[in-house]
């Protein structure tokens, strides 16, 4: 569902729009969504720092170790 968003500005809005993915965000019913360019600034911070690094080594460390989340021919997956 998240590929067929381009931009902060349709993310918030679906966020706004769509309770699945303010429940996916962790947003409570009647919170306010966020504005986008609070978003972005936000995303730019993050991706600034050395905490994306960390979190997305940490996560990929944990994938490793857990290895192939399925066997045989993923081909099938594969194709265009």
């Amino acid at each position: 569902m998240f590929h067929t968003i381009r931009n902060e500005r349709q993310l918030m809005e679906q966020i706004d729009y769509n309770l699945l993915f303010g429940w996916f965000m962790g947003f409570p019913i009647d919170d306010r969504v966020w504005d986008h360019s609070t978003f972005t600034k936000n995303r730019d911070r993050l991706l600034e720092g050395d905490i994306a690094r960390r979190s997305f080594a940490r996560v990929l460390g944990q994938a490793e170790q857990a290895g192939p989340a399925v066997s045989g021919n993923t081909s099938a997956w594969m194709a265009p």
